[in-house]
């Protein structure tokens, strides 16, 4: 562990940015102070209070407006896809108290895609589902535009916008498949990490969504890879700010050791049953020269590691 200490370099302490309640949405349970949910058109959301916090009253802000409750509040989603930002609120006496802040994406519906073209951007076909694999496979019905002015925005208290942009296109808009349970995952994962004494604010990303086409492009052998779906990313830990995996077991060499010490905490976090719901594939990279070892998570429900 002290050999870990020395070496960081980000000596700042890490805030996990917890409310001071949680709400659930879709059965996951989320204290954070920012998060973000992904929903069609005129789609009905529902958002409760935890059950243990429910012994205060809570106020959601909402298209301008505020509506008070104890436990729940249901809305329609907006007939136009886009950004809605929401607040809920914990109601003090005297008018403060804990909030959360949570960005609704209404998503671009898949049926309006142009053959394989979503707005000029190439999606490609997505492969038939099998019947076996359809519990953990589903094609999107709905995808995340991505726009430059939108780049900034926290999607969660450590990930912005901007990390999950794809390396297809360097134009606006992109289309993008993201599950709120990869949200989560990272979000976890990355306090996992600072609790064993990885200083980190953030992940760097090398991959998160690829479409159909851009898989294909570039050479990737699987059809149902889960970059395809939305609940995965290739991640790894630079406090250098040079883009590559730092040197994690202090030996002074950047390579798949590296990785494997992320990848070790992965599969203890895994077997965690508070976060079962958040289960996924796990894979340690190595460099290739062009990028640095880097750490595959994902979250389709159950544990597989390769």
């Amino acid at each position: 562990m002290a050999l870990i200490l020395s070496f960081s370099v980000n000596t700042a302490a890490f805030s996990t940015e917890h409310a001071n309640f949680s709400i659930v949405y879709d059965n996951f349970k989320i204290p954070l102070t920012t998060f973000s949910i992904f929903v069609m058109p005129r789609e009905g959301i529902e958002i409760s209070i935890a059950e243990e916090d429910r012994d205060k009253k809570y106020v959601i802000e909402l298209n301008g407006k505020s509506f008070e409750n104890e436990r729940s509040f249901k809305w329609q989603a907006p007939a136009k896809s886009g950004y809605y930002p929401v607040k809920i609120k914990e109601k003090n006496k005297n008018g403060s108290g804990s909030e959360i802040k949570l960005n609704v994406f209404v998503l671009q519906p898949a049926h309006k895609m142009n053959g394989q073209y979503l707005d000029g951007f190439k999606i490609g076909y997505y492969p038939n589902i099998p019947v076996d694999k359809k519990a953990y496979y589903s094609k999107p019905t709905g995808f995340l535009k991505i726009e430059e002015s939108l780049l900034d925005l926290n999607l969660t208290p450590h990930f912005k916008m901007d990390q999950f942009v794809t390396n297809q296109s360097t134009k606006f808009p992109q289309y993008i498949v993201l599950k709120e349970s990869l949200l989560l995952k990272l979000e976890y994962f990355l306090e996992e990490v600072n609790n064993v004494g990885y200083k980190a604010d953030t992940f760097g990303i090398v991959s998160v969504y690829r479409s159909p086409y851009f898989n294909n492009k570039l050479g990737n052998n699987t059809d149902l890879s889960r970059h395809l779906f939305g609940d995965a990313a290739d991640i790894y830990i630079d406090n250098t700010g040079n883009n590559w995996m730092d040197d994690l077991n202090g030996d002074g060499k950047l390579n798949i050791h590296d990785s494997n010490l992320l990848f070790d905490l992965a599969v203890k976090f895994d077997q965690k049953e508070e976060f079962s719901q958040l289960q996924g594939g796990l894979s340690s990279y190595k460099g290739n020269g062009v990028r640095g070892p880097f750490l595959h998570i994902d979250s389709r429900g159950f544990h597989v590691s390769w």
